[in-house]
């Protein structure tokens, strides 16, 4: 042999190289059954996941509205029993409720609720709770400490 392939010997190597290409795609892609039956399982999760974000759909939609009438009820309940210590109890003992009776009231009209604003200022050149300088108190500086003293000598 001078080096040179004939042409019949290149088809003989052409054709092993086939074959141990074919072998090899068919066993390290697996087997077309594995493909479906992962395909049939992907399916199979999608589908039991969006039955359970329709469950945790359902549960939630399903909790405000016994909430809601939890609430309901509580304020029927409130206005009963306001209603009743109206008419057992005699004056002399009665509380002032009017506050209360008008705030029923005025929920069961529709007017908006809201909660108390306990971070709300004092004043409107006073910082709120939740302000960042809540608490802190700016220490005098010497001539404004100087001040304050002459200032309460003065006085006296």
């Amino acid at each position: 042999m001078t080096g040179t392939f004939d042409t019949g010997t290149m088809l003989i190597i052409f054709a092993i190289g086939l074959v141990v290409g074919f072998l090899l795609t068919k066993y390290t892609s697996g087997s077309v059954r594995d493909t479906q039956a992962l395909k049939q399982k992907l399916d199979e999760l999608k589908t039991e996941h969006r039955d359970y974000q329709e469950n945790v759909n359902t549960h939630f939609i399903k909790t405000t509205d016994l909430i809601q009438k939890m609430n309901q009820n509580y304020k029927e309940i409130q206005a009963h029993v306001m209603q009743g210590a109206e008419l057992l109890v005699s004056p002399d003992f009665q509380l002032e409720v009017d506050d209360s009776i008008q705030a029923l009231e005025s929920q069961d009209n529709g007017d908006a609720f809201s909660p108390p604003k306990d971070w709300a200022p004092k004043s409107p050149d006073e910082g709120g709770t939740l302000s960042e300088s809540f608490g802190f108190q700016k220490k005098p500086t010497k001539k404004e400490a100087e001040y304050a003293d002459n200032a309460e000598e003065d006085f006296k």
